[in-house]
């Protein structure tokens, strides 16, 4: 998945990773930004990345909201951070589960993380390289998506427990902190 322009970008979870993650989040008047995220997300785009969101959104198919409910939310989040001053080049987002969804929504599918389908669309989408690519997640099986896909540098949002495979952090600051050292090293 490497590109001729070497493009990169930084592959964000949602829930947890930029919002409180408050279970099925839904209505803009739910949304919280975590501590420091706007900087954080200027900063990225500031170092060149572009910015990604990939997101399970299972409450889709275990009927709590729609598809449309999902929109209105994304629409509302971008339009909010581009008041900020920060472009957000995607959101792609799984409304599958293999066990616990409706209809046709109930499925495995290879785009749910920790398969690497939304990650592998983003590459392709967007001609990015995988190995200059970031990936931050708070979950193992973001992680694991990560993985998959080849991404290059992995950062795992904790309070404490580490998760193979990725480095640990305590928030977007932090990865900025770090991309910042790796990028003089």
């Amino acid at each position: 998945m490497s590109s001729e322009a070497g493009r990169a970008a930084v592959f964000l979870d949602r829930d947890g990773v930029i919002n409180v993650d408050r279970g099925y989040v839904v209505r803009w008047s739910d949304f919280e930004f975590l501590p420091g995220t706007l900087p954080a997300l200027r900063a990225l785009q500031g170092l060149g990345y572009l910015l990604i969101i990939v997101t399970n959104q299972s409450g889709i198919g275990r009927g709590y909201y729609t598809e449309g409910d999902f929109a209105l939310l994304s629409t509302q989040l971008i339009d909010h951070l581009a008041e900020e001053g920060i472009k957000l080049t995607a959101i792609y987002h799984c409304p599958h589960h293999p066990t616990d969804a409706q209809g046709g929504y109930r499925q495995a599918c290879n785009c749910r993380k920790p398969a690497p389908g939304m990650l592998l669309r983003g590459l392709e989408d967007w001609d990015l390289d995988a190995s200059r690519c970031v990936l931050v997640g708070d979950k193992p099986s973001d992680i694991a998506a990560g993985e998959a896909a080849g991404i290059g540098h992995r950062f795992y949002v904790t309070s404490g427990e580490a998760c193979p495979g990725a480095e640990a952090v305590s928030g977007l600051p932090q990865v900025v902190q770090q991309l910042n050292v790796l990028a003089t090293t």
